[in-house]
């Protein structure tokens, strides 16, 4: 075995030893959208804002309620003060005690404690649109830096290829060159390929490297030197949206998408703070009652002469009240009237996003599909090229094998192939991400 021969088996060595490292821990598409989805700190964020909405919903629904207060007072008197009997004053010590109860209870406020109900279920649903958007939107993009780590890993076994080709036909170039059937100089050309194919498969290796490092930073993964992936099987694939049609997906889209959930929500919500605004122009009627009673040293029992016992004293000096008050708005510097205005512009706004996220679906799944039936057609066409162009270089072989060909139509053969297969992979991910777009916009879930 030559030098370039030990150099050329060491480097395919390397590069299957350091591949197979990263097998030591195999992911598929599924775990690694389930595990990010869990462990992303925007998406736990973004949990966290749905149980804050929670907490406010279910706090508009205890709004209804009566408020209940109540307190106690203990007093010492010191020197002169007034008899509580006699109202006199009076120099000697005295020790009292007081007590009471209040309620209050809104009969009515314009509905607003109804609206600010509706409204705390509509900013519920809305974060809880906005967190399937941000697990949808993360789940395609961890699905295309998947498809990168994959598509990085063909593009590596096509570039070893290519190196062990050009190994072996440098030992078949020597023999030739031997038996006087090619010039010595096409040793040197064939050697000048392998130290191209190798900086190829050094590059490739390195592209390899960083994808899989760009997914497992997606994923927030501690040590990445032991992740790998597993691979699920596209070779059968079906070119299954040719014929997608685009109002189909978009009709499809606007029943199941999260984003135009919310952008819905949103103007729902923005109609109910319209009618919390308008509400203040109405009558407030509201509720208080009152309970109350003491205890004084200086209330004495008229037949007993002593003072009179503690609980006697709370019954006989108990007191109670129920009050109304109406509250009619009459002039406000016409804040309620500006804020009502303000509502009815946030109404009219929240309209407009709704129809620019319709528009901007519509002109997304356009693209989409354009782009599915363009990735079918590339790949149809590499495919076709590629199958051709692996005849060709096949014939172009056999004929430099015989000596009747030159190193250089070899070599252009061989890159002309290169370039077919790299195109075909290309093409090949290109349409199944396509696909996964548009299963996304179908409603399809990832996982």
């Amino acid at each position: 075995m030559d030098k370039n021969s030990h150099r050329l088996l060491f480097l395919l060595t390397g590069f299957l030893i350091a591949s197979s490292l990263f097998g030591q821990t195999e992911w598929t598409l599924d775990q690694c959208i389930s595990y990010a989805q869990e462990h992303n700190i925007k998406i736990k964020q973004l949990e966290l804002s749905v149980d804050l909405a929670q907490n406010n919903f279910l706090q508009s629904k205890l709004d209804p309620l009566p408020s209940i207060n109540g307190g106690v007072g203990h007093t010492y008197r010191f020197g002169r003060s007034v008899d509580p009997l006699t109202y006199e004053f009076t120099t000697q010590n005295t020790v009292g005690s007081a007590f009471y109860a209040r309620s209050g209870l809104d009969l009515f406020k314009g509905f607003q404690k109804i609206y600010s109900i509706k409204k705390g279920r509509l900013e519920l649903d809305k974060k809880l649109a906005d967190l399937d958007r941000a697990r949808n939107d993360l789940a395609l993009t961890i699905t295309r830096y998947f498809l990168e780590v994959m598509y990085n890993q063909d593009m590596l076994v096509i570039a070893g290829n290519q190196l062990e080709i050009s190994g072996h036909q440098l030992a078949q170039t020597q023999i030739l060159v031997n038996a006087g059937s090619l010039p010595a100089g096409d040793v040197l050309e064939i050697e000048s390929q392998i130290a191209y194919d190798e900086l190829i498969l050094v590059n490739t290796q390195n592209q390899l490297d960083l994808s899989f490092l760009d997914l497992s930073q997606l994923l927030d993964i501690e040590n990445p030197e032991n992740f790998s992936i597993l691979r699920p099987d596209f070779s059968n694939f079906e070119l299954s949206h040719q014929a997608e049609d685009p109002v189909m997906v978009y009709n499809q889209a606007l029943k199941t998408l999260p984003r135009v959930r919310f952008a819905e929500l949103a103007v729902l919500s923005s109609e109910r703070d319209l009618k919390i605004a308008n509400s203040h122009l109405s009558p407030s009627l509201y509720m208080t009652s009152t309970f109350g009673s003491g205890y004084s040293d200086q209330i004495m029992d008229i037949i007993s002469g002593q003072v009179m016992p503690f609980y006697d004293q709370i019954q006989f000096a108990s007191t109670s009240s129920i009050s109304f008050s109406l509250s009619i708005p009459v002039f406000n510097s016409w804040s309620n009237r500006i804020n009502i205005k303000n509502a009815r512009l946030a109404v009219l706004n929240s309209q407009y996003e709704l129809e620019l996220t319709r528009n901007q679906l519509r002109k997304e799944i356009q693209l989409a599909a354009a782009d599915a039936r363009a990735a079918m057609k590339r790949f149809q066409a590499s495919n076709k090229s590629s199958l051709s162009l692996e005849r060709s270089f096949n014939y172009t072989e056999k004929k430099y094998n015989l000596g009747a060909l030159t190193s250089l139509d070899y070599i252009i053969a061989k890159n002309k192939l290169v370039k077919a297969r790299s195109e075909l992979l290309q093409a090949k991910y290109g349409y199944i991400f396509n696909s996964k777009i548009l299963d996304f916009y179908n409603g399809i879930p990832f996982i």
